[in-house]
């Protein structure tokens, strides 16, 4: 939407104002593209935190198992 400046007859207040557009967070755009289908909907920070605790987890669990704790 282009905003008509203020005219006070001498300055134009707001002449070059542009609204700012706003920027998505990666969270933002994850949840889009999950809801649109995409199954790349994931970003590498997000696989290699799952994939992390996944490994913490199993780690943990060997070690219960096996009386390492």
């Amino acid at each position: 939407m282009k905003h008509t400046p203020y005219d006070t007859g001498k300055v134009k207040i707001g002449l070059l104002y542009t609204p700012p557009t706003p920027i998505p967070t990666p969270e933002e755009t994850w949840v889009q593209s999950i809801l649109l289908g995409d199954k790349q909907g994931w970003s590498e920070d997000t696989r290699t935190c799952v994939l992390s605790v996944a490994a913490l987890a199993a780690i943990f669990i060997v070690m219960l198992l096996t009386g390492g704790i």
